[in-house]
């Protein structure tokens, strides 16, 4: 987006801040054609307040006003937070269990584990980092990584997100791995001189 540009600090700081407009403003859920439907969840309802267009003036509010405000303001958010564990959390749960076959877990692939002892919501996610056969040779259960430490789960209870990462994992020794050029010719390391 940027390139070369060089910007100074508040030209810098209205881009990221349009670039996290873009990302917070993605739909979550399916897009309905459909006019009557609700809105697409998106991250940005969740990061800001609900908006209201009715501005009324500070004389003509009292306390039972305001209390009601309050409660009807709470009780959208309510519906919102529902509405996200039953479609986002849902959908991603069935688009999990549809794909199972065509798309397997992969080693480094970030994913949601179940627990069944917390709210959905507070589910933990972790990065696979060992996929572990059954005598079939097909995957029955993966090690992954969590921020607590490592856990061994089912293939089951973990869940995919919807994207993957395009991140490559390399090897951590590459001493023996050629590397070209985009032209093919090889690179090779600079030797040391050394005076002995």
């Amino acid at each position: 987006m940027l390139g070369r540009a060089s910007l100074y600090y508040e030209e810098l700081n209205t881009v990221l801040c349009e670039c996290e407009h873009v990302i917070n403003s993605r739909p979550l859920t399916y897009i309905s054609e459909d006019v009557n439907d609700l809105s697409p969840l998106t991250p940005a309802m969740f990061l800001q307040e609900i908006e209201t267009s009715d501005v009324t003036d500070i004389d003509c509010l009292d306390h039972q006003e305001i209390n009601k405000r309050i409660r009807h303001v709470q009780t959208i958010r309510e519906q919102l937070r529902k509405r996200f564990r039953i479609e986002y959390l849902g959908q991603l749960r069935e688009q999990t269990q549809r794909h199972r076959k065509s798309r397997p877990l992969t080693v480094g692939e970030v994913v949601v584990v179940e627990n069944s002892l917390k709210n959905r919501t507070l589910w933990s996610l972790a990065r696979v980092i060992q996929l572990i056969p059954g005598k079939d040779g097909h995957i029955r259960v993966a090690r992954v990584k969590t921020e607590t430490g490592e856990l061994v789960r089912p293939v089951q209870r973990l869940y995919n997100l919807e994207l993957q990462e395009p991140e490559i994992y390399l090897p951590k020794d590459l001493t023996d791995s050629v590397i070209r050029t985009r032209r093919g010719r090889k690179v090779t390391s600079p030797k040391r001189l050394t005076y002995a």
